[in-house]
């Protein structure tokens, strides 16, 4: 069995998808259990995730009812008997996940690879890593849970993972002078992302490489201004030194990753 965290929450089978567990309640402690497999999730914190601050009386009573109904749902699609999957350990549950089971786990194993293999100079294969890694992402991640506390801190967790990943894949592309094909990317993520300073620096190096200095230059000045407009504050130290870089046509200062790496 395999489950997914990256997108909305899957089960496999390894046939495929299956449908279920269907409550959104028992959807919601599967989720729970997963962002923290193979650890103990206490009681107190499940009915948090559930019903925030103010749960209702039966909570506990209810609880135990979803986490039946959640037994029999991987028990059915696993193989297992009931509650050797799912292990009932004070003071809650704890959810047995095997290795490759969660796609999470596989995602940080590339990133790691792809890590291993940029110190070792082997950026062909680091970009495949990190194109495997960003690959597994299907969507807004648990997108179609409504998250208590737990779930929305290993949502944001997750998504800066993925933007961490997605930025060592470019600074690989930007390496291997692939800067022709990262500038529509860059671009469009520099407009999702208006505050972000790496990207734009990413995408200033990419335009300048590609001729195009003027627009380099004026992707610092709209960085800029939404810096100073919503933050107060200006660009950091590093983007302006890409933008000094540019302004000098400095191209060996432009090469180094500690200058554009950020």
């Amino acid at each position: 069995m395999r489950f997914a965290l990256l997108g909305n929450l899957e089960v496999h089978d390894g046939t495929g998808v299956v449908e279920g567990p269907g409550a959104n309640k028992v959807r919601t402690i599967l989720a729970t259990l997963l962002v923290r497999a193979n650890t103990i999730v206490s009681v107190d914190t499940l009915i948090e995730e559930l019903w925030g601050d103010v749960p209702p009386a039966t909570a506990l009573c209810a609880l135990r009812v979803y986490v039946s109904q959640l037994r029999k749902f991987l028990a059915a699609h696993d193989g297992t008997p009931p509650g050797c999957r799912l292990v009932t350990q004070p003071p809650g549950y704890r959810l047995d996940v095997d290795e490759g089971g969660l796609d999470v786990v596989d995602f940080e194993q590339f990133c790691a690879a792809g890590r291993k293999s940029w110190a070792e100079g082997s950026l062909e294969l680091a970009a495949k890593y990190y194109e495997e890694a960003l690959s597994l992402r299907r969507g807004p991640i648990l997108g179609d849970l409504r998250m208590g506390p737990v779930l929305e801190g290993a949502g944001l967790r997750l998504e800066e993972m993925w933007l961490a990943a997605l930025e060592r894949r470019i600074d690989v592309d930007l390496h291997l002078g692939r800067h022709r094909d990262l500038v529509g990317e860059l671009r469009e993520l520099v407009t999702e992302n208006p505050l972000h300073e790496g990207l734009g620096a990413r995408l200033m190096v990419a335009l300048y490489r590609t001729g195009r200095t003027g627009d380099a230059l004026r992707v610092y000045r709209t960085v800029r201004a939404s810096l100073v407009e919503e933050l107060g504050i200006e660009p950091g130290h590093e983007v302006q030194l890409v933008q000094q870089a540019i302004l000098a046509a400095d191209n060996e200062a432009l090469a180094r990753a500690d200058l554009w790496t950020l």
